[in-house]
């Protein structure tokens, strides 16, 4: 989803993250290919960019509606132990979300895999993807071991 870009900051790490009109950050990197953005080391070239639009992956990831109450926790998988099915698409049952939560690593998470309107995402410790009832999702790997776990909540 398309957001504005309302300011800049730094990070811990002194890197530029950009404030978007959503309350969402978004890290910006000169990057290429994937990231275009030689202008960020720059006061002139920041101020230059405020009001852009730019992707708000934070956005696009499904939210689960308030009230909803944690009804099970899954235990803790790892690359080696995570079931085979969970990487050619899944669902939950009908009126239950889920929570992918990352202790360790990162996981790729699509929502719909296959399907014209399918999302994909990175996930690490400090983005949580969201399985929301009705869609199929797949869960993979990125790269090196992952741990993580699923929280499961109902109405």
């Amino acid at each position: 989803m398309k957001r504005a870009i309302e300011g800049f900051h730094l990070d811990r790490f002194q890197e530029w993250v950009a404030e978007l009109e959503c309350g969402h950050a978004l890290q910006m990197k000169h990057n290429p290919p994937y990231m275009e953005c030689r202008w960020i080391g720059t006061g002139k070239g920041r101020q230059e960019h405020i009001g852009d639009s730019v992707e708000c992956v934070d956005c696009d990831m499904p939210k689960i509606p308030d009230g909803m109450t944690r009804i099970e926790t899954s235990p803790v998988y790892q690359r080696s132990d995570m079931p085979a099915e969970w990487q050619n698409g899944f669902s939950t049952e009908a009126g239950i979300w889920g929570r992918v939560v990352i202790k360790q690593g990162m996981l790729q998470f699509v929502i719909e895999p296959g399907a014209a309107a399918s999302r994909g995402f990175l996930l690490d410790r400090d983005f949580a993807g969201i399985m929301a009832p009705g869609l199929s999702h797949s869960l993979s790997p990125a790269m090196g071991d992952v741990q993580f776990y699923i929280e499961y909540f109902t109405a």
